[in-house]
């Protein structure tokens, strides 16, 4: 395999550090769709809020399996290295299309269209949301190609103004000190019913997923094997709250049949329904700020996972090359930036179809997170004598659990069958996709059919490319380490 040789093939090591990790965390899991998603499953009230315990705990048992796997190799290429050394090449690709890749596809097209609606329909500034979408994007990718701290210092602005944001919306809803009066307590009584819970836990994992984008960053963290446990497990709990704020105020504000109305942009009626106009605008500027957070992440970790699978030979060599003045994946940049462009100049992202395309990305990060936790398991077995920094407990009890909630979020993924049926169908297309492009192109590289499905011991891991914990060059190149940042965000 193809190791790094010279300074203009390696990313920046360690230019960033514990705040860019948890950002990364909250900046891609809170998101415009998340507050949308979050907001509509609310009006089941408490129900909705036992689906949200269990889809914490559900990340909680994920965050176990990624910390032990990312610490054990922290490498650029993320889930496909972990899988590779677990279960072959090819599960290794599976798992970045369907962990990565698709969610570029599905969410992020909707994620892009969530604010550019609200910039030009709500707050009336023109412009159609085709527009809009080019614009968030074209400055997510130009932030990204900047460098990787230019990335980190968007990203901790913007997970702060809106973690603050939505924890003080709530506190005034939940005192019912807005402009508009409450219409009732929080979380009204509802009866019970398994269906109504079981439907809702796909909106709820959607709430908390995508913890693992900052192991892509791997490479650039000051402290990986410290750093990336405990971006995630800080990253779930700061989000749990301001969400549980911000749910609480919407049930106490706005009817049910309004928040779960899939017409309705569920966070903008709450902001109106508990501020009024200030409130419409204020949402308005934090769903901007939370696309480009999410967008942020998503371009900042798809492109160094396809950077580390290139060197690997399970992507094409140009996402390999880094751009030499800012040492960042520009090609992968670019490419992973092209489809939320693509999806809503077609039409394809649109209010009515937000919901099926957030949940069949669900599906593909709850394959892909089976994945990992079958990859911890095996691991454990195979290579019970590798140097584990973060050692997961009572392996594999939170692996297990992790997987059956997954399995039950995916098999009641939505209440409407007619929905459900869609998000299935967008899902398995996918998956078909997937598993060709894997199979098909580690065929070509490795002319090989069993050595696709051969897991990659951890000594030749190690050996492909310098162990981080071994790395010392600096900006200057190997052997040449360059000056040392003042401070690391």
């Amino acid at each position: 395999m193809e190791a790094h040789t010279s300074g203009a093939q390696q990313l920046e090591r360690r230019a960033v550090g514990l705040p860019t990790a948890i950002s990364t965390v909250f900046g891609l899991i809170v998101a415009s769709t998340v507050l949308l998603s979050v907001g509509q499953g609310y009006a089941a009230s408490w129900i909705f809020l036992i689906a949200m315990a269990l889809a914490l705990l559900t990340m909680y048992m994920q965050a176990l399996s990624f910390s032990e796997l990312a610490t054990l190799i922290p490498k650029a290429g993320s889930m496909n290295e972990y899988v590779r050394a677990g279960l072959g090449p090819f599960f290794g690709s599976l798992t970045a299309l369907m962990g990565y890749i698709a969610i570029v596809i599905f969410p992020g097209a909707a994620e892009a269209a969530l604010p550019s609606i609200v910039l030009s329909d709500f707050l009336g500034l023109g412009g159609s949301t085709t527009f809009w979408v080019a614009v968030i994007v074209v400055i997510v990718a130009a932030i990204n190609i900047a460098g990787v701290r230019q990335f980190a210092a968007v990203e901790i602005t913007l997970t702060g103004l809106i973690a603050i944001s939505l924890a003080i919306l709530g506190i005034i809803g939940i005192l019912g000190i807005g402009a508009n009066d409450p219409i009732g307590p929080l979380l009204p009584s509802v009866d019970f019913e398994w269906s109504i819970l079981s439907g809702l836990l796909g909106l709820a994992v959607f709430a908390f997923v995508g913890l693992e984008y900052t192991c892509p960053l791997a490479e650039e963290l000051e402290e990986p094997k410290r750093q990336l446990p405990l971006g995630m497990f800080l990253g779930l709990a700061l989000i749990a709250v301001p969400l549980t704020l911000y749910g609480f105020a919407a049930t106490r504000y706005v009817p049910a049949d309004v928040l779960g109305d899939p017409a309705n942009l569920a966070y903008m009626e709450i902001a109106i329904a508990i501020l009024g106009d200030f409130g419409k605008w204020w949402i308005g500027l934090i769903s901007v700020a939370a696309t480009i957070s999410t967008l942020n992440a998503v371009v900042a970790g798809v492109p160094r996972l396809l950077y580390g699978m290139a060197h690997t030979q399970q992507a094409p060599r140009v996402f390999g090359h880094l751009l030499p003045s800012t040492r960042t994946p520009a090609f992968g940049i670019i490419v992973v930036s092209l489809p939320p462009l693509i999806m809503n100049a077609l039409g394809w992202a649109s209010s009515e179809t937000f919901i099926e395309l957030i949940l069949a990305g669900v599906l593909g990060w709850a394959t892909a997170y089976i994945l990992i936790h079958i990859t911890l398991i095996v691991l454990r077995i195979r290579e019970p004598n590798a140097v584990r920094p973060f050692k997961a407990p009572l392996v594999p009890l939170p692996q297990l659990i992790g997987t059956a909630l997954l399995i039950w979020a995916a098999v009641k993924i939505f209440p409407d069958p007619e929905i459900r049926d869609h998000i299935y169908r967008d899902y398995l297309i996918f998956l078909g996709i997937s598993v060709a492009v894997a199979f098909l192109f580690n065929l070509s590289t490795m002319r090989s059919v069993r050595d696709q499905f051969r897991p990659v011991p951890l000594r030749e891991v190690y050996a492909e490319v310098e162990f981080i914990e071994e790395l010392e060059e600096g900006p200057g190149g190997p052997g040449r380490p360059g000056p040392e940042p003042l401070a690391k965000l």
